[in-house]
């Protein structure tokens, strides 16, 4: 199903808490702002996520490299370890059910939310690349929700 009028990405991102952001950084990738229908949108969006996740894990490691807490050590290995996964996890599941890629989509905030915690407690900054991935997480929900 399509949309008329702005592009569907444009759509999803009012539908989020932070449409500016959205905007901001999927407004660069093509394959995202040409998207002509909900599941290709979903697809490319989960497609990026997975990208900036994959770039963010060595951000992270780096990060626990210069404070190495537990819980920081546990954000890095575990949570940015796992996070690209779950991008191709919830883009799998779209095919034949998006009620639990969007539910998938969602919980992937779980981990970074986790990681701010632990940047907050060790008093470090909570890095750009994890409250992307935070917004990324909701981005594909909303994205997904149209399948549903």
């Amino acid at each position: 199903m399509a949309a008329s009028g702005k592009s569907l990405y444009e759509g999803v991102c009012r539908e989020t808490q932070n449409p500016a952001g959205c905007l901001q950084l999927l407004r660069h990738d093509p394959q995202i702002t040409s998207a002509k229908n909900y599941f290709d949108l979903s697809r490319f969006i989960l497609e990026f996520g997975e990208k900036k996740a994959t770039e963010g894990k060595e951000y992270i490691l780096q990060i626990a490299k210069e404070h190495p807490t537990p819980q920081i050590t546990l954000c890095a290995k575990n949570t940015y370890g796992s996070l690209p996964t779950s991008f191709i996890i919830a883009r799998d599941e779209m095919i034949n059910d998006p009620k639990s890629a969007t539910y998938d989509a969602l919980v992937i905030g779980d981990g970074p939310a986790y990681c701010a915690e632990a940047f907050r407690k060790a008093n470090v900054e909570n890095p750009p690349i994890n409250k992307m991935m935070t917004l990324l997480s909701h981005i594909a929900y909303y994205a997904i929700e149209h399948l549903t």
